[in-house]
């Protein structure tokens, strides 16, 4: 029974996550392309993924640090390795945050190996 209970109290909390709106966001620069995927949830909390991906001459750099801006929410890191030319972008979700909106700008900077490029997402037409 306490399975049962236990299962049916996961549902429900889970129901809360899903059913929003979804927002892809993709750009690039000389050396960089990106994509950035944001799904809004019912319940006020937000989950995001994304993949940069190096496009330049000449090997990908060990590692990289990156920094995303927009109006109302800006993360930074550093020391991130690039795997097969790829990195994953922390996937994370919040809850009561500044939750990312259609249409929002999203700037990107990329740095590595004393090098920096700077552009901007564009959101996809869904």
């Amino acid at each position: 029974m306490k399975k049962l209970i236990t299962i049916l109290f996961l549902a429900v909390l889970l129901s809360g996550c899903i059913g929003g709106e979804q927002y892809l966001y993709s750009g690039k620069s000389q050396s960089w392309s990106m994509t950035y995927k944001v799904v809004e949830a019912q319940s006020g909390s937000q989950q995001v993924e994304g993949t940069l991906e190096y496009i330049g001459a000449g090997t990908a750099p060990e590692t990289i640090g990156y920094s995303m801006n927009s109006v109302i929410r800006g993360q930074s890191t550093t020391n991130v390795p690039v795997t097969d030319g790829k990195v994953t972008l922390q996937n994370g979700s919040c809850v009561d945050c500044a939750i990312i909106q259609e249409h929002t700008k999203i700037k990107v900077e990329v740095i590595w190996d004393g090098k920096s490029e700077t552009f901007n997402l564009d959101e996809e037409e869904s």
